[in-house]
């Protein structure tokens, strides 16, 4: 995945900056060393959704389900996928007129009156208890570091960072590799998240399909 990005000041949603990591027996010592507040533990059910061509995935776009409330991220402009080195930059939307929208856009279908109307098929559901974390604001950059456990037996960590607009991407990228660094865990390769680890698991041609198109 390469590095470009969107010229536009003003995209539709924020734009999640993360990089995820493998949670070591430390992490939580020093993230109350650095001034970290537990913010909430919670635990939730995400399931995600795509067409039986899986159109939608392989364009980098991951529809789902949280408990009760629709979510999509995809990359901030087509041939970006997100990933600058081991960090990730991707629009969320919680809205649902424009996840129709989006979804309409990357099927190529017309608009339909809700999300269900689409016909997606579920690809993945799994529970997660969650740990989130919230370091002292330092200027306007808000870190948020989650520590999850999924129902299948896979943890991961994640640095994040939302910001507004594009301009504000690279310092954010800067932001949550030196977090990362602070918290020792920092490394150059990417860390596999939940749904892509979920699918090499249980639908490993769905993975394969998603590796063959440098998606993962």
């Amino acid at each position: 995945m390469n590095s470009e990005m969107a010229s536009s000041s003003h995209l539709s949603g924020h734009i999640e900056v993360e990089r995820k990591f493998v949670p070591g027996p430390e992490v939580e010592k020093i993230l109350y060393a650095l001034g970290a507040e537990l913010l909430e533990e919670i635990t939730f059910r995400d399931s995600y959704y795509d067409s039986p061509d899986l159109r939608l995935t392989l364009a980098d776009c991951w529809l789902r389900k949280r408990e009760n409330s629709w979510e999509l991220k995809h990359p901030p402009k087509p041939g970006a996928r997100g990933l600058t080195g081991a960090s990730t930059q991707y629009l969320e939307l919680t809205q649902e007129d424009k996840i129709i929208c989006k979804v309409s856009e990357v099927l190529a279908v017309p608009s339909l009156p809700n999300i269900e109307a689409f016909g997606l098929n579920e690809f993945a559901s799994f529970v997660t208890r969650r740990r989130r974390f919230q370091l002292p604001l330092e200027e306007s950059s808000k870190v948020v570091v989650d520590l999850d456990e999924a129902d299948f037996g896979f943890a991961v960590g994640e640095v994040e960072v939302i910001v507004q607009t594009q301009e504000e991407v690279q310092n954010a990228f800067q932001k949550v590799e030196e977090i990362c660094k602070k918290l020792g865990v920092f490394q150059e390769s990417a860390v596999q998240g939940k749904v892509c680890t979920y699918l090499q698991l249980n639908r490993i041609e769905h993975y394969k399909q998603l590796i063959e198109a440098h998606i993962i």
